[in-house]
């Protein structure tokens, strides 16, 4: 059985900032043998750049 999970990060500085910190946290899953199922970006309820990223093992 496959483990899902779903991480959710946030910043109230740079979409640039927020894309290199989810780049960072992609490459060390991948690492850690996870597969990236999907990657989006948006904005919360407070309207922060914010990303959510699938994986699964």
């Amino acid at each position: 059985m496959k483990e899902h999970r779903i991480i959710k990060l946030s910043t109230m500085w740079s979409s640039e900032t927020l894309r290199a910190d989810t780049e960072k946290l992609i490459n060390e899953k991948v690492k850690d043998g996870y597969e990236i199922v999907t990657v989006a970006f948006g904005v919360n309820m407070w309207w922060m750049p914010t990303s959510y990223v699938t994986i699964k093992k």
